[in-house]
């Protein structure tokens, strides 16, 4: 795939990502969907897509639960995800967005007490959302 072009498989790819936009997704996952709709693209293309699509802004690259591999989300435009922390379901896989005011007065106080600037692009904390935890 040439790098100006926008292929079938690269649209496949943002299109898988946009429509589970709501849980992080690995690259096995694209990979396997892509073949059930007939579309070839090898792993070393989903990634270095991926990477392209996570230097642009479009997607939010993160380490899974695991720490063995990376996991992928696209970033809805109005989710400002740079600016806040995000949860995971660790059964469900869901992610919510933790945008409130919460995060500014968390992040105030940990620069303040701590000395530590938060980061919250590709930030994740691991738990149970309210769903599961029901189950």
């Amino acid at each position: 795939m040439s790098a100006g072009y926008n292929t079938s498989g690269r649209n496949r790819i943002l299109e898988f990502i946009s429509e589970n936009s709501a849980r992080a997704v690995n690259v096995s996952e694209i990979h396997d969907a892509l073949k059930e709709q007939g579309t070839d693209v090898n792993i070393t293309t989903i990634y270095r897509y991926l990477e392209k699509l996570v230097s642009e802004g479009q997607v939010m690259k993160y380490v899974a639960q695991d720490g063995l591999r990376a996991v992928y989300q696209y970033v809805e435009q109005d989710h400002h995800c740079s600016e806040h922390l995000h949860l995971q379901c660790v059964k469900c896989g869901s992610i919510i967005h933790l945008d409130c005011h919460f995060m500014d007065e968390l992040s105030e106080h940990v620069l303040m007490d701590h000395g530590f600037r938060i980061q919250c692009r590709n930030s994740i904390i691991y738990g149970l959302c309210e769903k599961c935890a029901g189950k």
